[in-house]
């Protein structure tokens, strides 16, 4: 668990919560993870061979969606691929540690075509973890869930969950709002059951 500490403007605040449409997916409802497939399907080639897809939302105290991610390799070239619910589909291009020769942060892994990767029960698990958390938890909210594989081929889940506390509200001075909340991590484990990720 992280502690960490969320400045924001008032101005910005108001107009994040009133531009909300019924339109708009949260990842974590029941069915949020149908519609997050649909996205997918509809903005990716499904046959596309990816190693990585990552799900983040739009703000770390709000699980609407914000982007969705796939990593793949062209070569020797680590490329990334974002479909953005503000600004669409972009442009394909290489990953920040592929252009800068980082190859101690890149490893060519098993890959999935984008079709297979089962993203509709993203709601069911966010619900095991949410047992998991400490009683204070007052808020919760899924704010990225990756799919990935290991260096031996085995998949890989992984996703946060960002927690607000009981007693510990918003505070304003003048125009910023200032918002304590908690990083929770956490992994499917061997037998598909959510379990924390212990962090130092």
């Amino acid at each position: 668990m992280k502690k960490v500490n969320l400045l924001i403007s008032a101005m910005a605040l108001s107009f994040a919560l009133t531009s909300c449409s019924s339109d708009n997916v949260i990842i974590q409802n029941e069915g949020g993870g149908k519609k997050v497939k649909e996205i997918i399907l509809k903005n990716f080639d499904p046959e596309k061979q990816v190693q990585e897809l990552e799900i983040t939302a739009k703000e770390e105290l709000y699980g609407e969606l914000g982007e969705i991610r796939v990593v793949y390799w062209e070569g020797e070239k680590q490329m990334e691929h974002v479909y953005s619910v503000e600004k669409g589909l972009q442009a394909p291009k290489e990953t920040f540690a592929s252009e800068r020769k980082m190859n101690f942060q890149m490893q060519k892994t098993k890959t999935m075509a984008v079709k297979d990767f089962d993203v509709e029960p993203i709601s069911k698990k966010v619900d095991e973890a949410i047992l998991l958390l400490p009683k204070e938890a007052e808020t919760h909210n899924l704010y990225q869930y990756t799919f990935s594989f290991d260096k031996d081929g085995k998949a890989k889940q992984n996703f946060k969950i960002n927690v607000t506390k009981k007693g510990e509200g918003k505070t304003q001075t003048g125009r910023m709002v200032r918002t304590n909340y908690y990083e929770f991590n956490f992994k499917l484990d061997d037998a598909g059951k959510v379990a924390i990720v212990e962090t130092p």
